[in-house]
């Protein structure tokens, strides 16, 4: 485990160096807002479409990867349903909840831990599951937030397809497989080019991560006992649920190391980004972010140790 830490250590003080300086007010709150459009627009998918393209894909091959991994998306849902019925959580908490519950930071955080921890190869694999995660998250996720407060229920389907195909990670899969598969040669010009691209994202991710928790508040210290649980939950119950879930069905859970890694992952900076438009527990969120960050430090070198 400690030599895990130290592979991933790194990652995690670009963070903390960056919460500091916004913390300290020695770096512009703009800052954050610009990095975040870069990568989420341009690098990330960069980044992905480039693994995918240089990668033969056969769906046959990776069609137990991504049956484990809707499964497990699902039953997230399901699980969040059941879990706001037993507390009667009010409609507001509720929401929140269940787009929190399948929202973890798979693509920002869990790019660069995953190939820090098992090289580039690793690449086309972990973009196959952000693509899962980021179908299932656009089609039920927004589409059941969309349901529950649109007056009109129409717009539904129409919101849904809308997120799907304006949503440029998922655009960068599907056109990083079309050409992975069909053996499509990028020009060797424009491939270097996508390169320089695809490595200045992974600092720049985590810069980004680091000014969102240096510009969050503190709170009160009795608001903070649901974070806690809620942080708890994700970084051990989830992860073990594919741990123990795999060993069940007879898998070896190496199979799926990419995959419990993904699960164990802290919650994303996007549900942030939803709250207005959906009225969700903004404060929550915010602190779920930071709290699950920071004990991630702990709970993810521990569940890649344990896999092996």
């Amino acid at each position: 485990m400690i030599q895990i830490l130290t592979i991933i250590a790194p990652l995690f003080l670009i963070i903390f160096v960056s919460a500091l300086l916004q913390k300290f007010k020695n770096v512009g709150d703009k800052w954050g807002k610009v990095l975040n459009e870069f990568a989420l627009k341009v690098g990330l998918p960069v980044l992905i479409f480039t693994a995918l393209a240089k990668t033969s894909f056969s769906f046959k091959a990776e069609s137990s990867l991504i049956i484990v991994n809707s499964l497990f998306l699902l039953l997230s849902f399901v699980l969040a349903v059941f879990i706001g019925k037993i507390l009667r959580l009010k409609k507001k908490m509720f929401l929140t909840l269940f787009i929190c519950f399948i929202f973890g930071n798979v693509a920002y955080l869990g790019i660069p831990v995953l190939t820090s921890v098992s090289g580039e190869s690793i690449l086309p694999k972990v973009s196959l599951i952000i693509a899962i995660y980021l179908f299932w998250i656009f089609t039920i996720g927004i589409g059941y937030l969309d349901y529950s407060v649109n007056k009109n229920k129409k717009d539904v389907v129409k919101n849904m397809l809308k997120n799907l195909t304006k949503n440029p990670l998922l655009l960068a899969v599907i056109f990083g497989l079309i050409f992975g598969s069909l053996k499509i040669a990028i020009p060797s010009i424009i491939l270097k080019s996508l390169e320089m691209v695809s490595v200045s994202v992974t600092p720049i991710v985590l810069v980004v991560i680091g000014l969102f928790i240096g510009n969050s508040k503190i709170g009160k210290l009795s608001e903070w006992l649901p974070v806690i649980l809620f942080s708890l939950f994700t970084l051990i119950v989830f992860p073990a649920s594919f741990y123990f879930g795999a060993k069940f069905f007879g898998f070896v859970p190496s199979q799926f190391m990419s995959s419990i890694i993904e699960a164990a992952m802290p919650l994303a900076i996007t549900p942030f980004a939803l709250a207005d438009k959906y009225n969700l527990h903004k404060n929550f969120i915010t602190r779920s972010i930071v709290l699950s960050t920071i004990l991630s430090v702990i709970s993810l070198p521990f569940w890649i140790s344990l896999i092996g």
